[in-house]
């Protein structure tokens, strides 16, 4: 069996790449009726995992934006320094800049891939972290780190005869659980008690989004890719029903629970590509 990591690139942009395949496909046989039901129609998978990509990537959701945006700043301005990620941790000298330097934590600050790849002390991880113990931002309860650090995320998610469990205490037998407490948790910032404030912090900043932080390079709005089906989201990279939101009109919760579902979908993609040794 030769296993080997898929190498890292935005889903979205092999999905617009299978657009462009498709259209081409559409000249070429434009003499033939297609009676197939349109992909903008029923979704496809694989748009749900770009767009959790993107969530995932998304360093606006942890209590030290909440701040900067309570202070005045504006959803779509991300540069907001945060101590936490201005270097990278590791188990020697720290790698400066970090990949996220002067912005707010991340899922991926913590579940990195090749973002310091060519970096001195550097290299590939398979979405772990480098340091012992994963830092995590400050806050008036004194702590600096997590109780373990960042397990892998690459194959987490398989079927395992027992079930599977998450971390390596086994805290989390759900990947839905374990990213909602994430997105509420100390990990991103928010004390015991803060949870309610940290949805709904999450979702003014799904509402507020206009597309301009985007670090898979849709260019499209949260509202707009949630709903599925506007108009302007080419065909290929639109949501399924059960993945969709409307953002204008639903609830905090509502929106919240969205944006899990979407890492979720994210995360359970993350695999080895196997082959049978020839």
């Amino acid at each position: 069996m030769n296993l080997t990591l898929i190498p890292h690139q935005p889903k979205i942009a092999r999905i617009l790449a299978s657009v462009l395949l498709f259209l081409t496909g559409l000249v070429a046989c434009s003499g033939s009726e297609d009676t197939s039901t349109p992909a903008a129609a029923t979704g496809t998978p694989a748009a749900a995992e770009a767009l959790g990509e993107r969530l995932f990537l998304d360093t606006r959701f942890a209590q030290t934006f909440k701040v900067f945006v309570d202070n005045g700043g504006t959803v779509n301005d991300p540069k907001v320094s945060d101590a936490v990620t201005d270097p990278l941790e590791t188990l020697g000298a720290p790698i400066d800049p970090g990949p996220f330097k002067g912005m707010s934590i991340n899922c991926r600050a913590c579940h990195l891939v090749d973002d310091v790849l060519t970096s001195s002390g550097g290299g590939m991880r398979t979405y772990a972290d480098f340091a012992r113990r994963s830092p995590i931002p400050a806050r008036a309860d004194g702590k600096t780190h997590a109780p373990r650090n960042s397990p892998p995320l690459v194959n987490s998610t398989m079927e395992r005869p027992g079930g599977v469990l998450f971390h390596f205490d086994a805290e989390f037998n759900s990947m839905e659980d374990l990213i909602a407490a994430t997105f509420t948790g100390r990990n991103f910032g928010w004390l015991p008690g803060e949870r309610a404030r940290a949805i709904q912090h999450i979702a003014r900043v799904v509402r507020g989004d206009d597309g301009s932080f985007d670090l898979t390079d849709t260019g499209l709005s949260y509202r707009i890719v949630f709903t599925g089906t506007d108009p302007s989201i080419p065909d290929e990279p639109s949501l399924p029903a059960k993945f969709r939101a409307f953002v204008g009109s639903d609830s905090d919760q509502e929106i919240f629970d969205a944006v899990v579902r979407m890492v979720a979908a994210y995360v359970n993609g993350l695999l080895f590509s196997q082959t049978e040794e020839s």
